[in-house]
């Protein structure tokens, strides 16, 4: 009945975390239209930047990236734009002489055009399409951008120009006003799909692709490929310089449709969106991104990066086992040492050499291999690290993701710290079943440390994301039940073993004599 009642409880405690951690996040897009002196303004909101857009030349004026997970800062990547936070207010500042993104300039850059925000639509809960219309050059421009609530950092951009003209109509497509040479992103071409920091020559290649600023930590990116008659452009602003794209509207109606990257640097992200030949990611990333593919595998299938972490950490536990197992029996034989090495120790405490000679013929004739138990421990730190880079590598899909028990966030800390408590205690619970093991080999102050370095680490660590966490948990109570079973394991065997005759004790080494011979009087 007892059994029956800690399994029905257990059952109820998984249901529990099962319901939790399939709730839905209720994040979507949100919007705000106020007036900017004689315009209307709208500050779009997603569950990953802020967004400004203005009548005054139908302009992006600002993609301000507020979430920012533990090794990011939070950026503004429209330049001559300047974002600050105080109190949860956005409070933006725009330099003199600024001509934003998305200002259709006619030829020679004379008419930036009047346009009217028409009113927002959702074709869907997770988009927003922002529509201006204006005129330029005697021309009806309309702009639409649509906006996506998802972790791709991505804004759709269609220009239609109905040109009633009969003949063709050159045009600019600002998309930015910079200042080179400043430290600032770099210029970056995309040409027949490949980077370029300088434009080239006018049929030196077969395709446009896009243009835009990058750095190491962000890029905003145009992409122009299908598109066709684009070619990009550089013109002086004063002291800065305006980039963005050139083309000829026909007569009649003409529509162009392209996509905007304004988000981190990311390599999966924006292969996603057609950009990964902007980025070459080094080794360490390299590393990191099949790890970040694996986990997101597993979060298709379960539905919860929680469940993805939780499956995560069983895989690679028991693919550690093996060599855990044999770390803990390499450990358990040192500790069988000890009394002979510190014999040994004691007797030849004055000939270093000698010592490690008599040393390593013990380990030898029992069968021991002093660095036996390192393996697993050096193994363990690379996955942990490579766990940490991808949970950061993965935090916008982590953040749109559902919430796991009381943790809405896995990308960011524990709200409650309760991972952070757990995890800590788990620790000094497995110190103390290790204390066996290594009773022979640690001095007081070292086993000490194996107490007070759990919470050390609480403590300079509490900001890091509680998924990171929650897989530092999961693999400390594993490491727990493996060590418990593995001692159990030890204890069975050695209850079974037939009592063994005592061996004989060592000759001792001679005493070095006088010399002629004799001893001492």
């Amino acid at each position: 009945m007892r059994k029956f009642t800690v399994c029905t409880l257990l059952g109820l405690a998984f249901l529990s975390i099962f319901v939790l951690s399939s709730s839905g996040r209720e994040e979507g897009i949100t919007y705000r239209i106020y007036p900017e002196g004689d315009h209307q303004a709208i500050e779009v909101r997603t569950a990953l930047a802020s967004y400004v857009f203005s009548e005054d030349g139908g302009t992006l004026k600002s993609i301000y990236l507020y979430f920012a997970p533990y090794g990011s800062k939070p950026a503004e990547l429209v330049p001559g734009t300047k974002t600050t936070v105080k109190d949860g207010m956005y409070t933006r500042q725009y330099l003199a002489n600024t001509v934003f993104p998305f200002s259709v300039q006619t030829e020679g850059g004379t008419s930036l055009g009047s346009y009217t925000l028409s009113p927002p639509s959702s074709p869907s809960p997770d988009e927003l399409v922002v529509e201006f219309v204006g005129t330029v050059g005697g021309a009806k421009v309309t702009k639409r951008f649509v906006l996506h609530n998802d972790p791709y950092y991505n804004v759709d951009f269609t220009l239609k120009v109905e040109n009633p003209s009969g003949k063709e109509l050159p045009l600019n497509v600002v998309l930015g006003d910079y200042a080179p040479g400043t430290g600032g992103p770099g210029l970056v071409y995309e040409f027949d799909g490949e980077v370029s920091a300088a434009p080239l020559a006018p049929g030196s290649y077969t395709s446009f692709d896009g243009i835009g600023l990058m750095d190491k930590a962000t890029v905003y990116f145009l992409k122009t490929s299908g598109v066709q008659g684009v070619t990009p452009f550089i013109a002086p602003n004063g002291e800065r310089r305006l980039f963005g794209i050139t083309l000829s509207a026909v007569p009649g109606e003409s529509t162009y449709s392209f996509s905007l990257y304004g988000g981190r640097r990311r390599y999966l992200l924006m292969e996603a969106v057609g950009l990964g030949s902007l980025d070459n990611p080094g080794t360490g990333a390299r590393l990191i991104i099949p790890v970040v593919k694996f986990l997101n595998l597993l979060y298709r299938y379960t539905g919860n990066y929680g469940w993805a972490i939780i499956l995560f950490t069983l895989v690679t536990r028991l693919i550690l086992f093996p060599l855990m197992r044999k770390q803990y029996h390499s450990m358990a034989k040192m500790q069988k040492l000890q009394p002979k090495l510190q014999e040994i120790q004691k007797r030849f405490k004055d000939d270093r050499q000698l010592l490690q000679q008599k040393m390593m013929e013990l380990y030898k004739r029992e069968g021991v291999n002093p660095m036996g138990g390192c393996l697993p421990m050096f193994i363990q730190l690379p996955i942990l690290i490579l766990l940490w880079k991808a949970i950061l590598y993965a935090s916008e899909e982590i953040h749109l993701s559902p919430g796991f028990l009381w943790i809405p966030d896995l990308s960011l800390r524990d709200p409650l710290f309760i991972l952070i408590i757990l995890t800590t205690g788990a620790m000094i619970l497995q110190q103390r079943l290790m204390t066996p093991m290594t009773s022979g080999q640690s001095s007081g102050s070292q086993k000490y440390m194996g107490y007070i370095f759990p919470v050390f680490m609480a403590v300079f660590f509490w900001n890091f994301p509680a998924g990171l966490w929650l897989y530092y948990l999961l693999t400390t109570v594993s490491q727990v039940g493996q060590q418990a079973f593995v001692n159990w394991e030890l204890a069975k065997a050695e209850a079974e073993a037939p009592s063994a005759a005592p061996e004989a004790p060592e000759e001792p080494e001679e005493e070095p004599q006088d010399g002629d011979g004799k001893g001492g009087d």
